[in-house]
């Protein structure tokens, strides 16, 4: 996939655990710069999975998902649980996961200083990420899957827990993303969050798509 083609492209993909039904699939979807798209089912509809999947970190038992070259170099995946050290601090953490992605030392610091600046955090670098709230500590997480910049933003409850003023700082910086270019996958129970952001939103239940619309 190069050019103008999509991101991320699911084709019949199937994922199983335990059971006899797949808990995703089969599903087609493809997902191209410039979007975002919503995804939205009960507990247990695959939304995670779907995720997990299109981050390269499972793999279909069936069918394929592909990403394009450019997507999956700067894929920025942000699961529902938190990957931070609470006793880090909040620039610590940063750095690690800079240090992760290859970054050197000028751009992590100019990158963190950034991305602490945009989600209302400056003051709070240098101190231990259990001391932060939890839309804080929410707002950190997604600027620590930022330190690259995305091609490809999947983003799986990123305001659970959030207060009004952190889902708000989170979800302005999905549209400062998609203006970028970058293609955008969220999950989200909170109400509006979707409706604010995406422009389509898929219906998933029983791992098999419900329903696909514009908010």
């Amino acid at each position: 996939m190069t050019g103008n083609g999509p991101l991320c492209v699911l084709t019949g993909a199937e994922k199983r655990f335990d059971g006899d039904a797949p808990a995703l699939g089969p599903l087609d979807l493809a997902v191209y710069a410039g979007e975002v798209l919503g995804v939205r089912g009960p507990n247990g509809a695959g939304k995670s999975t779907l995720l997990a999947m299109m981050a390269g970190v499972l793999r279909p038992d069936r069918g394929s998902c592909v990403r394009s070259a450019e997507a999956a170099a700067a894929t920025a995946y942000v699961p529902q649980d938190l990957s931070l050290y609470p006793s880090l601090t909040g620039l610590e953490n940063l750095k690690f996961w800079g240090l992760a992605c290859g970054l050197p030392p000028k751009a992590i610091a100019a990158r963190s200083r950034w991305l602490l600046e945009q989600l209302d955090l400056p003051g709070k670098g240098r101190q231990a990420v259990w001391t932060y709230s939890g839309g804080m500590q929410r707002r950190l997480h997604l600027a620590s899957a930022l330190m690259v910049t995305p091609r490809l933003l999947l983003l799986d409850e990123p305001t659970v827990g959030a207060d009004a003023h952190s889902a708000a700082l989170i979800l302005d910086m999905v549209t400062h993303f998609q203006r970028m270019g970058c293609g955008t996958v969220i999950v989200s129970h909170r109400e509006g969050d979707l409706e604010q952001v995406c422009s389509r939103i898929l219906y998933l239940d029983h791992g098999r798509p419900a329903e696909e619309a514009s908010p």
